[in-house]
């Protein structure tokens, strides 16, 4: 078909662009840069050639020229990802500048899209790393990276390595765990546990444990537990990735994998770490976090087996805590009464996240706009306070700093979650534009008021009523002054 005929040009554009980045990694312009600094990352000669790493040099048209020599057209390069489209226009260049180059394989080992790291020294200021965009051939969440070197592995021990990094991959396949695959996004898809469930039953994370990476590893294991996928826990009491580990300490990585336990072990581990069974607060804290996983997992017999071992620990009747598990599954299953509140309320609590995730995210950036935003207008108490502590001390904004000022664990784990999302979001390339996060942070704050406004205009707007309605004519007519104020406010927003 004709699909299938486009598909195998894009294949074969994206074999010559890997080649090219190959040649420039090896014998151009990144031979004494990069190899220096992959070699420095403890990765060898012969790992960065089997993962085929390569070299985007420094300049705009450089595989746009190179590919356009090889006789094909701007329209056809630009549908693998390598370019960026420029304002709509007809004028493209590359999407990959002065980056160190991870081809991203299928299953078969053609490749399919890149992610590509900011070569050491280069310029900070943009994304750290930069991914080929979705396209007939990439869809993130249905691409294991280095799954085609890691299946027959896989398979053999009935037993997946996930981690986190790209360089994560490549030295635990150097060290002899061929068996380590990663995700191209934050946390595992539907699409891509069912793929791992082709080859084996079991799956290790070796996940970085701060609490940004908890919440990435927390989804993860959501999908696993419901797709039926047995989860362990590598856990690194170092806190650092797998590539340092085993550039340091091999013996450590190895100790970790072999020993890594069960995944309600963990979380039972990890909640009666922070809380204190025998304090009725935290006992019904422990009693809905853990609840929470126990509810995830598929299998009702090991429902029941974790539900009798958590009323032993909290010693609390089982019964009780089966109630409470039928509970929140009833809940799941029925829509929620007030949805459409609850929604808004949600949504003023994410366009406040969203704004203290930019700011703590790119403090530098953002300092000009701090001036515009007025605590009143967070809603949220946890919020509010957070912002009321950026604004006290702005001049040394830092994420560690406000982070020392709440010592609960929630809004520690907040705040993390809330800086993640805004470089998630912030840290790609958009259309080729490099996103301004004082810009975006604008655009924020400007919903922010004006949904400020909105509720202020739909409370004044009842509040008229009501006056009309006791013939309170004097009333009516101070607010509809306050309406029509509110009003050109809005409209000069």
């Amino acid at each position: 078909s004709e699909e299938r005929d486009d598909k195998k040009e894009l294949f074969k554009i994206l074999e010559l662009a890997t080649k090219w980045y190959e040649k420039n990694l090896w014998e151009g312009k990144g031979k004494e840069k990069i190899l220096g600094y992959l070699r420095r990352r403890g990765l060898s000669d012969r790992s960065i050639k089997n993962f085929r790493l390569g070299y985007a040099p420094d300049g705009w048209r450089n595989i746009l020229e190179f590919l356009s020599k090889k006789n094909y057209r701007t329209d056809e390069i630009a549908k693998t990802g390598l370019l960026v489209e420029k304002e709509q226009g007809k004028e493209y260049y590359d999407r990959f500048r002065d980056r160190i180059m991870f081809p991203i394989q299928d299953i078969l080992g053609r490749v399919v899209g890149y992610s590509a790291r900011v070569a050491p020294g280069g310029d900070e200021k943009n994304a750290k790393y930069v991914n080929t965009p979705q396209t007939a051939l990439y869809d993130k969440g249905k691409i294991l990276y280095g799954l085609n070197l890691a299946k027959v592995e896989i398979k053999k021990r009935n037993e997946a390595v996930l981690v986190e990094g790209n360089t994560d991959v490549i030295a635990s396949h150097q060290a002899g765990f061929v068996q380590t695959i990663a995700v191209s996004g934050t946390a595992l898809t539907t699409e891509q546990v069912k793929i791992i469930k082709r080859y084996a039953e079991n799956i290790k994370m070796g996940f970085d444990m701060d609490a940004a990476g908890q919440s990435a590893a927390r989804r993860s294991i959501k999908i696993c537990l419901e797709n039926d996928l047995n989860v362990k826990i590598i856990s690194l009491s170092s806190g650092k990735d797998a590539a340092e580990c085993l550039k340091e300490n091999p013996e450590a990585w190895k100790k970790a994998v072999e020993n890594a336990s069960g995944v309600m072990e963990y979380y039972f581990q990890e909640s009666f770490s922070r809380y204190d069974p025998k304090n009725p607060t935290d006992k019904k804290k422990i009693a809905q976090e853990l609840l929470n996983v126990i509810n995830d997992i598929s299998s009702p017999i090991e429902q029941a087996h974790w539900v009798k071992i958590l009323a032993g620990r909290i010693e609390t009747d089982e019964k009780i805590l089966l109630g409470v598990l039928k509970k929140t599954k009833s809940k799941e299953m029925q829509p929620a009464v007030r949805e459409e509140e609850n929604e808004k309320e949600n949504q003023g609590k994410s366009l406040e996240k969203n704004i203290l995730g930019i700011i703590l995210a790119f403090p530098n950036e953002c300092m000009s706009e701090l001036g515009k935003i007025h605590v009143g207008d967070f809603q949220n108490e946890k919020e509010r306070a957070i912002l009321e502590a950026i604004k006290k001390d702005k001049e040394n904004l830092s994420l560690e700093k406000v982070k020392a000022l709440f010592s609960d664990y929630e809004t520690g784990k907040f705040l993390a979650e809330a800086v993640f999302e805004a470089e998630e979001g912030f840290g790609q390339e958009l259309n080729g534009k490099q996103i301004d996060p004082a810009g975006e942070l604008e655009r924020y704050i400007r919903r922010l008021k004006e949904k400020r406004l909105k509720e202020k205009i739909s409370q004044i707007t009842r509040d008229i009523r009501s006056a009309e309605a006791s013939s309170d004519k004097s009333g009516a007519k101070l607010l509809m002054e306050k309406f029509q104020k509110l009003m050109e406010e809005m409209r000069a927003e």
